[in-house]
């Protein structure tokens, strides 16, 4: 007896929730203005200077990152980042 297979879709069409999307690194990035949300989900979150940095995660909790190293890119899921409890400079966010 032959087992059937059926093509299951991504959740996401453009793969960007997909693990192989995630071990490739960013591919748009963009400056992280404080208190304003990117307007899409970041995967990745760069930090110019090493720091606390408070995130967004994608349901509204709020968590602060403590110790982030500097000039990595670190795989930080989040929505926005926040001024509050936020001593890293130099951010970007990549998707």
């Amino acid at each position: 007896m032959a087992l059937q297979t059926t093509d299951v879709r991504p959740l996401d069409p453009n793969i960007y929730t997909g693990p192989t999307r995630m071990m490739s690194g960013p591919v748009r990035m963009r400056s992280v203005t404080l208190d304003t949300p990117y307007g899409e989900f970041a995967s990745w979150l760069y930090v110019g200077t090493s720091g606390d940095v408070s995130i967004v995660e994608w349901d509204g909790t709020t968590i602060v990152l403590s110790g982030l190293a500097a000039g990595i890119w670190h795989n930080i899921g989040s929505l926005m980042i926040n001024t509050a409890d936020t001593t890293a400079t130099d951010m970007v966010w990549g998707s």
